[in-house]
């Protein structure tokens, strides 16, 4: 890991480890008005990735944590200077440190937010334009296509109903198949969707089997794995949906309208509103539960 960076004698950026978790939440806190990134404080700097493991930073002014970065592989996970502290050299100084740990681990480039498996946001959020600017000037260069998230109401939707829920999964069991809560750990469903689907879907996955209870729903037929969605396997407490996948033979049943349900009325349980990253078909949100908002995302690139 990249040591002790100093600037002045005010601006001093040091590892952070785990005991200083609760100061670091306190500047997310009051540093992140687009992201609920206190709430997956641990899990944001902390939290390992399917390739990788995290390093995270913090700026110290006179003594006080006013700042905090983590960077993993070549992605920033994280990066936030308390507003009462900025525009004293703690963000470029952390900024630097993320580079640098990035270098060393050989990657030619570095990124904002995106890392598969464990991100904040899939960018940043186009609301965001102090920090864009800010990038941009750091010689950040905004990637051509933003990212788009989808926000569903959960709560007093009438389309979002454990007997809607029930009634689907009813008229797919009369076709054969049968859609249940996925087991504790479930080892089996992991290793089928990464043969599968890969990448960093059994890393969420695997997080939100441990959820409690799991927040993995699947449909199977005759012993075989057809489709399965899940929950807080990312962002854990804040209800983000995903990963979700139908098994190709198996496309065309509605099945992943059944287990996307499903999934939307464990998160009723403890949110109003159920958010989608990186969604793919929009249009089949939108017919499922309805989609209530749309969050747009800007993917910054630097080169190291």
């Amino acid at each position: 890991m990249v040591g002790t960076v100093t600037h002045s004698r005010r601006v001093h950026v040091t590892p952070l480890d785990q005991m200083h978790l609760a100061e670091a939440t306190r500047v997310l806190e009051r540093s992140c008005p687009f992201d609920r990134a206190a709430v997956v404080a641990d899990e944001k700097l902390f939290g390992p990735a399917p390739a990788a493991l995290p390093h995270a930073f913090g700026a110290w002014d006179l003594g006080v944590l006013v700042g905090v970065a983590a960077v993993a592989g070549n992605r920033i996970r994280v990066l936030a200077v308390d507003p009462a502290a900025r525009r004293r050299g703690h963000g470029s100084a952390l900024l630097a440190a993320c580079a640098a740990q990035a270098h060393a681990a050989g990657h030619a480039t570095l990124r904002t937010l995106d890392q598969p498996g464990n991100y904040l946001a899939p960018g940043v959020d186009v609301r965001n334009v102090d920090t864009i600017a800010w990038l941009a000037r750091r010689g950040f260069v905004r990637h051509p296509d933003d990212r788009t998230n989808v926000l569903i109401d959960v709560r007093g939707n009438p389309r979002v109903t454990a007997a809607r829920a029930a009634a689907l999964a009813a008229t797919l069991h009369a076709r054969g198949y049968e859609v249940r809560r996925a087991r504790p750990n479930e080892l089996a469903l992991a290793d089928a969707v990464a043969t599968e689907f890969g990448g960093a879907w059994p890393f969420e996955l695997a997080r939100a089997l441990a959820f409690g209870p799991p927040g993995v729903h699947v449909a199977t037929r005759d012993g075989s794995y057809c489709a399965f969605a899940a929950h807080d396997g990312n962002n854990r407490g804040l209800g983000w949906f995903g990963p979700t996948g139908t098994w190709p033979a198996h496309r065309g049943q509605g099945l992943g309208e059944a287990v996307l349900l499903a999934c939307l009325v464990d998160v009723a349980a403890h949110h109003d509103r159920c958010e989608v990253a990186w969604i793919g078909p929009r249009p089949f949100y939108d017919k499922v539960a309805g989609v209530a908002e749309d969050r747009h995302f800007a993917l910054l690139v630097k080169k190291l």
